[in-house]
């Protein structure tokens, strides 16, 4: 039987990904680390907050998960990948708050394509990077992979408008 390796950093050095606590009031992952600090961006009701540097003498006792160690999102991904997840969000959501859409037919359809890249079929899933190339910089994205979006979504229920 495996143990969880040891939480304390100094046994085992930070990283990014890890998941951390203070008071357990506030969760967070370390997006970077060094040996005089590490670099927190707390969750906040849900949604990525502010990154906060916190120096080494403060750093003791936070960590409450290893990068590689399962998240708790319960869809079998690492730490690491929830917070990689949660960084594309991030740049997703700029890019909507600075692109202009036609109608509000043209935004829904791209709600849809994020919608899809997370948490629709298995072809979604394997296409992801293109849906959401197609909600961020639709002119990127070829005729043909439109062609078989738009044929995928006729047969497949998973993927169709709700």
């Amino acid at each position: 039987m495996t143990t969880q390796p040891s939480l304390d950093p100094r046994i085992n050095p930070w990283k990014r990904g890890d998941v951390c606590t203070r008071h357990f009031d506030d969760v967070g992952f370390v997006v970077n680390c060094t040996k005089e600090c590490i670099e927190v961006r707390w969750l906040e009701r849900g949604a990525m907050g502010a990154v906060e540097k916190i120096s080494a003498d403060e750093m003791n006792n936070l960590r409450v998960g290893h990068a590689d160690g399962p998240s708790l999102d319960g869809r079998g991904r690492t730490n690491l990948e929830a917070l990689l997840s949660l960084e594309a969000l991030d740049v997703i959501q700029s890019a909507l708050a600075n692109r202009a859409f036609k109608n509000d037919r043209e935004k829904h359809e791209a709600d849809e394509f994020v919608r899809r890249a997370f948490h629709g079929c298995a072809w979604d899933k394997k296409n992801a990077a293109q849906l959401l190339t197609l909600v961020v910089k639709p002119e990127q994205v070829s005729l043909l992979f439109r062609v078989r979006e738009r044929l995928h979504r006729l047969i497949c229920n998973q993927s169709r408008h709700q």
